[in-house]
C-alpha cells in the first residue's frame, strides 16, 4: 500500500478528477446512445459495469494513445480518438454479458461511436482546462 501522502500529490489527483469527468461524460453518452438507437441496449446492473469497464478502458487506452501521437497532427489524434472509442467498445461489448450490453448492426456501431467519441471531445475539453491560477494568454 502507498503511503497516504501520496494520494494527494497533484499527478495522483488529476488523474482521479480525469477518471471521475470521463466516468460522467461515459454515463451520459453510453446512456444517449442506448435511448437514440434501438439496436443499443443496456441493462441497469450491467451498466454500470459497462461504464466502469469502458472508462478504464478509455483512460488507459488513451493515455498510451496521447504518449505515441503527441507529435502527430490533430487529424491523427481524431482517427486515433475514434479508433480508441471503437475498440474500448468492442472489448466492453464482449466482455459484458449479451443481456447486459449489447450493439447489433453496424449503423448502431457506427451510431453508438460517434456518440461516444463525440463526448470524449467535450470530455477532454473540459478535463484539459487550465487550472484557474494560471493567468490567460495576451496576445
Amino acid at each position: 500500500m502507498p503511503p497516504s501522502w501520496l494520494w494527494h500529490t497533484p499527478h495522483v489527483l488529476a488523474l482521479l478528477k480525469s477518471i471521475a469527468i470521463s466516468a460522467v461524460a461515459n454515463i451520459v453518452s453510453l446512456g444517449l446512445a442506448a435511448w437514440l438507437l434501438e439496436r443499443f441496449t443496456i441493462k441497469f446492473g450491467w451498466f454500470v459495469f459497462a461504464v466502469v469497464l469502458f472508462t478504464v478502458l478509455t483512460v488507459v487506452l488513451r493515455g498510451i494513445v496521447l504518449t505515441m501521437v503527441r507529435r502527430f497532427t490533430r487529424a491523427y489524434t481524431i482517427i486515433g480518438g475514434l479508433i480508441l472509442t471503437y475498440a474500448a467498445l468492442v472489448i466492453t461489448d464482449r466482455v459484458t454479458p449479451e443481456g447486459g450490453f449489447s450493439i447489433h448492426g453496424w449503423g448502431t456501431w457506427v451510431g453508438v461511436t460517434l456518440i461516444v467519441w463525440a463526448a470524449s471531445i467535450a470530455y477532454g475539453e473540459v478535463d484539459h482546462q487550465a487550472p484557474p491560477e494560471v493567468p490567460p494568454v495576451s496576445r
